[in-house]
C-alpha cells in the first residue's frame, strides 16, 4: 500500500524499488514514482533520469526532473524530445519552458529542426517571454517570429489580411484543413465544439462569424482580455516560472490552469505572483501561417458547424 510510505525512510526505499522494478505493474510503478517526486528523496534526480527511457514512466520522470535547475537536464530533454509519444510531448514542452536553463536548449533544438516549430505553441512563447531574459527573447524571435507588434503594425496587418480575404477567396477555402490548423496550433488553449484546452476562452459561442471580430482578436489578442483569462506568472521558491490562468484560490493553495493540466500549488511555495492585463496568446501568431493556412483557418472559424478533419 503506497499510502503507508510517506515520511518513512525505509518505506521510501521500498517505493524506489517498485518504481525501478521493470517487472512490476506499470500503474504501481507510476504511483511509486509520483510518491518519490512528492517526497523529494536525495536521489530523485538519478531515479528520474534512469526512467527517461521507460515508456509511460518517462513523462512522469520529466515532472520530477523539472524540480532541478540544471542546463544539462534541459539539454537531455530537448535532445530526446522525439522519443516521447506524441500525447506526452505537451507535458515535456511544459517542463522545457518552465526554466530559462531549459528553454535555451529547447530553442536550440527548434532552430536545428529537431523539434517541430509547430510544437512550440503560442502559450509556450508567452511563457518564455515571461522570463524577461534578453538572450532568450532574441532566440525566441529567431525561431518563432516577432511576438510583439506596435499598434500601427497590428492595424496594417488587419487591413492587409482583410483585403485578401474576400468572400470569393473564403469560398475557396478548405475548412477541413482549417480545422487541422486549429487543432495543431489553437486547440492547446481554446475549446471549439467541446474539444480543446481551457486556458483561453471557449470559442464555440463567440462572434466568430464576423471576419473583423476574428482578425482583431487574432492580431491583437490583448486588446480586451476578460479577468478570468489574464496571464498570471508564478515564480516558485525552487526557481521555476509557471504561466497560466488562475482557476481557483484558497487560503492555503492556488490552482493554476496550464496547457496540459491544472496544478495545485501551496502558497508557501510561491515566491512571487504577477497578473498581467494581457492574453496568454502572443501577438504576431498569424504571421507564422501561410496565406492559404490563414484563409482556411478563418473560413473554418467562421463556419457555424463542425467539419471533418482531412483524410489521412
Amino acid at each position: 500500500d503506497l499510502g503507508a510510505v510517506f515520511g518513512d525512510g525505509r518505506a521510501l526505499d521500498e517505493v524506489r524499488r517498485v518504481a525501478l522494478d521493470g517487472k512490476a505493474d506499470m500503474a504501481m510503478r507510476e504511483a511509486a514514482l509520483r510518491t518519490l517526486i512528492d517526497n523529494k528523496p536525495p536521489d530523485l534526480r538519478q531515479v528520474c533520469e534512469s526512467l527517461l527511457g521507460a515508456r509511460i514512466l518517462n513523462a512522469t520522470a520529466v515532472r520530477g526532473l523539472a524540480l532541478f535547475d540544471d542546463v544539462k537536464i534541459g539539454q537531455s530533454l530537448a535532445a530526446t524530445y522525439g522519443k516521447f509519444y506524441p500525447a506526452e510531448r505537451p507535458a515535456v514542452m511544459d517542463t522545457l519552458v518552465s526554466r530559462p536553463s531549459f528553454a535555451g536548449p529547447l530553442l536550440d533544438e527548434v532552430a536545428r529542426g529537431k523539434i517541430p516549430r509547430a510544437d512550440l505553441t503560442a502559450f509556450h512563447a508567452r511563457q518564455i517571454l515571461a522570463f524577461k531574459d534578453d538572450p532568450l527573447t532574441k532566440q525566441l524571435r529567431e525561431v518563432w517570429g516577432d511576438v510583439r507588434e506596435s499598434a500601427a503594425d497590428k492595424r496594417a496587418l488587419i487591413a492587409r489580411l482583410k483585403s485578401g480575404l474576400t468572400p470569393e477567396v473564403l469560398a475557396q477555402a478548405d475548412r477541413s484543413q482549417g480545422r487541422l490548423v486549429f487543432q495543431n496550433v489553437c486547440a492547446a488553449c481554446h475549446t471549439l465544439y467541446g474539444q480543446g484546452g481551457k486556458v483561453g476562452p471557449d470559442l464555440t459561442g463567440s462572434g466568430r462569424a464576423n471576419l473583423d471580430y476574428l482578425l482583431e482578436n487574432l492580431a491583437d489578442p490583448s486588446a480586451e482580455v476578460a479577468a478570468d483569462y489574464r496571464m498570471t506568472i508564478l515564480t516558485l521558491a525552487d526557481g521555476r516560472v509557471l504561466s497560466g490562468v488562475v482557476a481557483s484560490r484558497s487560503e492555503r493553495t492556488v490552482t493554476l490552469r496550464l496547457l496540459t493540466e491544472e496544478t495545485v500549488l501551496e502558497r508557501s511555495a510561491i515566491a512571487k505572483e504577477e497578473t498581467l492585463p494581457i492574453s496568454l496568446m502572443p501577438e504576431g501568431l498569424l504571421l507564422a501561417f501561410s496565406p492559404t493556412q490563414v484563409r482556411d483557418l478563418l473560413a473554418y472559424l467562421m463556419h457555424p458547424v463542425q467539419v471533418p478533419l482531412p483524410a489521412p
